[in-house]
C-alpha cells in the first residue's frame, strides 16, 4: 500500500498518510460486503430452516465497526480534499 500510494500520490501531502486512507477504505469495503453476504446467507438458510442461523450478534459487531470506519473515512476525506484544494 506505501509503495502504491507513493507512486501514484507522490506530489500530494495529507494530513494522515494515503495508504492509511487506502486501509480504512478497504476494510469498510469488506465490512460492507461482509454484511451483505451474511445477510444474504442468513435469508437463505432461515427460508429452509427457521432460526437456524444465530449470527444476529456479530453481525451487530460488524455493522457497528463498519460504520465506525465510514465515519473515520469521512472525516479523514474531509481532510484530505482541504488539504489538496489549499495546496492547488
Amino acid at each position: 500500500m506505501n509503495t502504491l500510494a507513493a507512486r501514484l500520490n507522490n506530489q500530494d501531502t495529507y494530513p494522515i498518510p494515503h495508504a492509511d486512507y487506502l486501509r480504512l477504505s478497504h476494510a469498510h469495503r469488506v465490512g460492507v460486503m461482509f454484511l451483505d453476504m451474511l445477510d444474504a446467507q442468513q435469508c437463505g438458510m432461515t427460508a429452509a430452516k427457521p432460526n437456524t442461523l444465530p449470527a444476529d450478534d456479530m453481525a451487530a459487531l460488524v455493522a457497528l465497526l463498519t460504520d465506525q470506519i465510514g465515519h473515520v473515512m469521512t472525516h479523514c476525506e474531509a481532510h484530505l480534499f482541504t488539504a489538496r484544494e489549499t495546496a492547488q
